[in-house]
Formats: C-alpha cells, structure tokens, sequence
C-alpha cells in the first residue's frame, strides 16, 4: 500500500483510489520547493515554520496524541465485543493512529506540505465511521467473513490516506534529495506498520525461525543467559504462541545438557526491553520501528543515486516502505531486515565519503561505516558475504584518497579478527563453527547450474515465494534495470558487489525460498536498492504505454496487498510449492489454475515462459510509442491510459477460470487440489526439510482412491505415469486406471521403491469424464501396499 497516479499537478488523479498506493509510479509530481533537503523546501515553501514554531505546533499535537492514548485505553475496557474478537486491537488502537495520522499532516504542513481536501478527509472519516458501525454490529448482522471484508474496508480507507498524504509530503524533498530527509517520512511508515499489527498477529502465529528468535529473546530476558534447556522444559514458548516448539535440527548442545539456539543473539538482545515489557507486541513494534528505519534509509540513500528526482526518488520509497513484501516483514521476527538496515546504512556511509574532510570528521564517517559491517555478522554468520564486499567497497572508493587507507585496512582487519574469533568461539562453546546443520550446506561443488538458475529465478517469479508473484508492480525493475545498464549508471554495480556473493550461496540451497518465510527473504537485504533503481525509469512514466502499466500493475498490488493483510497466512505458502489462494480457487472452481503460474519447486512450462514473456511484454509495453502523445500528455489521456491497464488486470482475473476450465489438460499433479482424494496422503511431509530435493507425490494404498477432472484436448490421449512402489506385505499390488467409469489399463508394479515410468495408450477418451486412479489388492493385517504417483502427462492426438 504506497502512492498513486497523479494528474500533472501534482493532485491525485482519477485512478488515485484503485491503483492506490501499490501503484505509486506517477504518485509525485517533479514541481517542489526550489531549495534543497526538507529545512530549505520548508523555508521556501508558503507557510514554512522554522524549529520554535514547529516545537510550538507539536505541544498541541502531543496533548492530542496523549489523549488518544487515554481514548484508546478506555476502549481496551469498555469496547462491547466478546472476548477473542478479530477486530478488538485494531479498534483499540484507532484513536491514536487517528490522532498519529492528523499529526503527521499537521506538521507536513508545517514544515511545507501541500494540506489535504477537506472533503476527502471527510470522505474517509464517513467511511471509518460506516465500518466502525458494522464492527459492532457484527453478531447481529451474522455474515460470514464479515470481520475479513470489514479489515479489508479499513485497509482500503488507509491506502486512500497513503495516497493523498505522499504527494502531499513532496515538497518537503525540495529540489534534490538532502541527507536528512523529514522525520516524517520515518513515522509515516511507523504508523502503517503499526496499523495492521493488531489483526496481522492475531491471525498468525510466529512461524519458521520467530519462535526461536523470541524464546531465545525470553531467555535472555528474564534468565539473562542463552541456555534454552530449561526454556523448552518449562514450556517457555506459552509466552508468544500456542503449538508447542522443540529445539532446531543442528541446534548446538553444551556438555552439561545445555541447549543453544544456532541463531545469534544479536537481534534478540535488540528485542530484549520492549519484550520485557510489553512481551511478544513490543518485540514486534521493535521491528517495525527497525522497518520504518529502513524506508527512511532508503530515501536517504536515493541522494547517492537519484538525487535530481526527489519525486521518483518518494515514489520509490513508497513502493519499498508500503508494498510486499516489506510490508509483511515490518512486524515478524526475522533478521534480514536489521540486515538490511546495517548494510544499507554501511553503503550511504561509504558513497558519502569525501576526501577533503578533516580528521576528527574522517574518523567519525569510518566509524559510521564500520559499526553495521562489523555487527553483520554479529547478526548473522552467513552476512559476512554482505561485510566483506561493504569493506571492500569502502577500500576501492578511497583507495586514491589520502588520509582514507588507514582507516580502511584497520576495518578490514577488525573484521577478519571479529570472523576468526566468531568461529573459533562457536567451536569453543559449540563444537561448530558456523552453527549450521552441516559444511554441505556451503559446499559450491554439492549444486548444479540448475540449482543456481532455479533459485535465482524462483526469488522473484516463483508465485509461491517470489517478488513478482506477491507485488507485480515490482516487474518494472526489468525495463529499470535494462535503463539504468544502458546508461551505465553505478546502481546495477553497486547491487551487483554488494548482494551477488550471498545470494551465490543461498540461493541453491533446498530452502532458497526462505524456509517458512514471507516471500523474498533472501534477497530482501537488497530491496532497497531495486527500489531506487526505479526512479530514473519513472521520469518517463507518462508515457501511454508506462501509464498502462502502472494502472494494471498497481491494481493487481493493491489487491493482493490487502488480501496478504487480510489473510496473512496465505504469505507463508506450501514447501512443495503449491500456494495457499491458488489451491483454494482450485477448489472451488475443480479446475487446474496453478499450471499458468511460474514456480521452481514444481517446475512446469510456465516457469519457463513466463521470464522472456514478461522480459518481452513489459519493456516492450513500457516504451510503447503512442501515435496521440500530446493527448497522451493531458491529464485526461494519462488518465485513459491508466485505466485501461486497470481493465486490462481485471480483464486477465476474469479470463484465467476460463482458461482453466478450456485449456486442455496436459500434467495433471496428484497433490493439487482440484484432484478429489478418497485416502492416501501427501509424501514426503509438506515441511520436511529441502522438500524439493525429493520427487514426491500422492501415496494410494489399496482401497484409496484419487480423480482428477480432465479436459480434453483431443479423442484419443497416451498417458505417462511415474510411480514408486512400496511394498509392506508380500502380496500384489496394483493401480485401475480409468475415465470415469471406463477401465483404461492396470498397472502392476514389479521393482520396490524404485520409480518407474509407464507409458500407456493410445486411448479413446469420454468427454467430460475425469481420471480415475484406485489402489487394489488383498488386505492383510498391518500396513497396506501402495504406491507413490508422482505426475501423470497426457498427450492428445
């Protein structure tokens, strides 16, 4: 949820409400004080308060704020909704983010700021109220899912907010980014952040590396050591979550019975007095603090790169402050967002160095670089592969400056000290260096090419755990790329240094796609700089083709946005590479809607389609030539332009349950959930560790049963089925094969857990009629015979 489309004025434009702040790439106009950094713009700018004044306004808005606190605690006693409900904290905390927002405006204003119409003000206060009401009248109304579409209401009234306030806050940028961008733009993220707190944590628990990082935070809280034995004996984890956690495999053990936890204690140590205090919310409004640190950072860091284009330098800020998939981590307990922050921080330190500064000054600078590259691996072993390239940056950017070497080899060598002395004391305590389950996880020589591609593609089209899955407006990072390569800006090659060797060594991991994370966890350290990599593409945003884009684009984030929110358990898809909403439509429709979606845990033909198609369509649709481009220029035209993108979006939703139920079927996966089961169950597990090194399937035992619906796509179809055999009695086995009602083939498998491949047919094939696989054979006592079926390829004639 970040900007949206502007008219050329600057004001929100008529698709401002649809694309909202997903959007954001026409948000801001280029127009702004004539001065530069957010103390000139405020001074140049009509009603400019200097520091007094802005001191003098604030007393009134903290005595609002203090009051809304009071309101809200008020609420937290008297609010009338039963014990439990979904909605309480949220209504809970609306009068202060009510009374946060309001400043926020005031003293954009204040500072220089365009003010809001009263009249779309109002419009959301209207629309607040009218939900307010119907939060309330929830359990006489009896909807299903009324809480759901009522979040969904809020959040759409908070995109709309989003949407007016950033162009409003433009001016405060002036005409070139500054080093001190307005505080503003550090509480603006802060209070969205916040804003879906409340629902967002009470609809998932922690998950995948959270449990460990918080009862490792409890530990150190309140037994002051990093021993977790008596943690998990005393069942500790009651304290954040409900399921009972045991300790991680490859977790180290002490010769006493300790129990560690192979994560560091850096982050927890962070979390430590807001947990104390608050317990599991403090230690989750301590993230978002670190998040909306990090969205501040990065427009920071935009004076390096887009300086000149303060108004694409806040559109880009936007997309990487409220869109995914940020926006999920701004609240969960992971540690590449405090990676991200140090090694962001550590770069705008180094691109700031300047060779005529004085000592006292140079040693101060150093030291603001050295300090995040030295507690990156602090953090995290495995970011030594993001310090080691920060510090050889900063020793290849001073090399020619005097008075710079010295403190750059000191860095270089304090780091390679801190390195040493981390693996020998995780040897020392551990008996492993670099806590990890085992040295084959590092090994280059254990991975393939494909390993690397896989991985590597899957981080941004997986739709299961990818960027352009989750946020499809970040797809104009390929036409951005492809602009800023061409000019030969320094951006690609800063990214290039800086992220490609860790992400040479995570990405071909079994869990590249982030072991029961959000999605694109392993390269979140360098959103920020995709993020800014958008800017220069956007001066060309009023292009018909550009607009079209970001209308389309925008809309489809937005939307997901809301429902990722909404529904914040379907960010944490399946290991086997299904996807929560894409098995859910399965469902209800009874037809195959995955196989048009790229994922690299399941390869399929969309994986290899969609990159050149998007390659294609996207940087060719983005420079389309408009044959009317003075129309094209006009508010109106921009405004055309934008909304066709938006049909064209709803037009593609619209096509896809069609295209399902027609396209004829050529794979057909057992695990998906269009495919009827009578028995059997999924192998292996779901979550089992490096899921897609194995195979896998749909185990069918005798008496089991699956059907798979079918469309045909020709009379006659050859069939190929794989399968492995599992033999627990010494009797026979086999699989009917048939559609519908009509026996195709039997199948009787001879080799025991081996795969094989049956190829069958040519059969005549009954419109209409679905596959139908059932286990047969005799019913000794003990375990059944069975058998794994993998995937079944149908070849019409």
């Amino acid at each position: 949820m970040t900007g949206a489309p502007l008219a050329a004025n600057g004001e929100p434009g008529p698709v401002a409400g649809a694309v909202g702040a997903a959007a954001g790439a026409g948000a801001v106009a280029d127009g702004g004080a004539g001065a530069t950094g957010p103390s000139a713009a405020a001074s140049a700018a009509p009603g400019a308060a200097g520091p007094r004044q802005l001191t003098a306004a604030a007393l009134p808005l903290l005595a609002a704020l203090l009051a809304a606190i009071l309101a809200s605690a008020a609420l937290s006693r008297f609010l009338p909704l039963p014990p439990g409900d979904p909605l309480a904290g949220t209504l809970t905390l609306l009068p202060v983010l009510l009374a946060a927002f309001y400043g926020i405006h005031r003293l954009g204003v204040r500072q220089g700021g365009r003010r809001l119409s009263r009249a779309g003000t109002a419009g959301e206060l209207a629309a607040l109220g009218l939900l307010l009401a119907a939060a309330l009248a929830r359990p006489a109304l009896a909807l299903d899912h009324a809480s759901e579409l009522l979040a969904a209401g809020m959040l759409l009234v908070l995109a709309h907010r989003l949407a007016r306030q950033m162009p409003a806050l433009r001016p405060l940028l002036g005409s070139r980014l500054g080093p001190r961008p307005s505080a503003l733009f550090f509480w603006l993220p802060l209070c969205v952040y916040i804003a879906i707190l409340p629902w967002s944590a009470a609809h998932r628990q922690p998950d995948g590396d959270e449990p460990y990082n918080l009862l490792l935070t409890h530990s150190l809280a309140f037994d002051g050591d990093t021993d977790l034995a008596n943690n998990y004996a005393a069942g500790d984890w009651r304290h954040f979550m409900d399921r009972p956690i045991a300790p991680q495999p490859g977790d180290p053990s002490g010769p006493r019975g300790e129990v560690y936890s192979r994560h560091n204690a850096l982050l927890p140590l962070v979390l430590v007095p807001a947990y104390r205090l608050f317990g599991k919310t403090g230690a989750q409004a301590t993230m978002a603090l670190l998040t909306a640190a990090l969205a501040w950072l990065t427009l920071r860091l935009g004076r390096h790169y887009t300086a000149g284009r303060p108004g694409e330098s806040l559109v880009a800020y936007a997309l990487v402050a409220f869109a995914p998939p940020l926006l999920f981590y701004s609240y969960q307990i992971w540690v590449e967002v405090p990676a991200a922050l140090l090694a962001m921080a550590a770069l705008d330190g180094i691109l700031a160095l300047a060779p005529a500064d004085p000592r006292s000054s140079r040693w101060r600078a150093w030291l603001a670089i050295g300090l995040p590259v030295l507690l990156l691996p602090l953090l995290k072993i495995r970011f030594i592969l993001i310090a080691a390239p920060l510090a050889a940056l900063a020793a290849w950017r001073t090399g020619r400056q005097p008075g710079h070497r010295r403190p750059a080899l000191a860095l270089a060598a304090v780091l390679l000290t801190l390195v040493v002395a981390i693996l020998l004391y995780n040897q020392h305590l551990y008996s492993n260096p670099l806590k990890i389950h085992s040295l084959q996880e590092i090994d280059p020589y254990r991975h393939t090419l494909l390993d690397y591609l896989g991985g590597s593609l899957g981080l941004f089209y997986d739709c299961a755990f990818g960027l352009f899955g989750f946020a499809p407006i970040w797809l104009l990072l390929l036409p951005a790329l492809a602009l800023l390569l061409a000019r030969r800006a320094p951006l690609p090659a800063h990214l290039a240094f800086l992220s490609l060797p860790y992400l040479l060594a995570v990405t071909p991991r079994g869990e590249w796609y982030g072991g029961w994370s959000p999605p694109f966890r392993y390269a979140l350290i360098a959103l920020p700089l995709l993020g800014l990599a958008l800017a220069p593409l956007l001066a060309g945003r009023r292009r018909p083709g550009a607009r079209a884009l970001i209308g389309g684009l925008g809309a489809a984030t937005l939307a997901l946005a809301i429902l990722w929110v909404v529904v914040p358990g379907w960010t944490y898809n399946l290991a086997d590479g299904r996807t929560y909403v894409l098995d859910h439509l399965a469902s209800r429709l009874g037809a195959d809607l995955a196989r048009f979606f790229p994922s690299v845990a399941r390869p399929r033909a969309a994986t290899w389609i969609w990159t050149p198609l998007s390659l294609a369509l996207v940087i060719g649709a983005w420079w389309l030539p408009g044959r009317r481009r003075r129309q094209a220029r006009r508010p109106g035209g921009i405004a055309e332009a934008a909304l066709a993108g938006i049909a064209v979006a709803l037009a593609a939703a619209a096509v896809l349950p069609i295209a399902a139920a027609r396209a004829p079927t050529r794979v057909i996966e057992l695990e998906d959930q269009q495919v009827i089961k009578l028995g059997g169950h999924l192998y292996p597990d779901r979550w089992v560790i490096e899921r897609t090194r194995y195979r896998g399937g749909w185990v069918l035992r005798v008496g089991d049963q699956v059907r798979a619906p079918v469309v045909a796509g020709g009379r006659r179809v050859r069939l190929t089925l794989a399968a492995e055999l599992i033999r627990n009695q010494p009797v026979p086995f086999a699989v009917d094969i048939a559609a519908g009602e009509r026996l195709l083939a039997v199948w009787t498998p001879v080799r025991e857990r081996a795969w094989e491949e049956l190829s069958l047919g040519p059969f005549d094939w009954p419109p209409g009629a679905p596959l139908v696989l059932t286990g047969r054979g005799p019913h000794p006592p003990g375990a059944l015979n069975g058998a794994v079926l993998d995937r079944i390829e149908l070849t019409w004639e």
